[in-house]
């Protein structure tokens, strides 16, 4: 009779269990899962002229300055970002600008004043990236 007693009493908080599981498929509020659907997370600043010393020639890169916006993320992440050029076609991964900072400089070769530059942002970490956003930036 006590076993009865304790299975019929046991019965409801076992069915219980399981119920309000997640599902991984509508979790979309993480930035770094390539499925995030909320606000943007990168931000474009400036872009200017960058002179580069190579070998005693002073090349002109084009400077795009962006930062990312952490108050986004669900807690504390070291990343980095992935840039893909589209007119290049080069992906490259850069780290904060100062280190420590969310601000990233990406610096572009052959710059031309009036051709805009799109670049497709990605947040990255553990190597994984995150969805992908566009940024454009325009020497004047």
């Amino acid at each position: 009779m006590r076993v009865h007693c304790l299975l019929l009493l046991l019965l409801p908080m076992i069915s219980s269990c399981g119920k309000g599981e997640l599902d991984p498929d509508t979790l979309t509020n993480n930035p770094f899962d390539p499925a995030y659907n909320g606000a943007s997370v990168f931000v474009f600043d400036t872009t200017y002229l960058d002179p580069v010393n190579v070998g005693g020639t002073t090349l002109f890169y084009q400077a795009i300055l962006f930062h990312v916006k952490e108050e986004l993320f669900l807690s504390d992440a070291a990343y980095s970002v992935q840039v893909f050029d589209r007119e290049s076609g080069i992906t490259t991964v850069i780290d904060a600008n100062p280190s420590n900072s969310d601000r990233f400089h990406y610096q572009k070769p052959d710059a031309v004043i009036g051709s805009p530059v799109c670049l497709e942002l990605r947040l990255y970490n553990n190597q994984s990236a995150a969805r992908a956003e566009e940024i454009c930036a325009t020497l004047q």
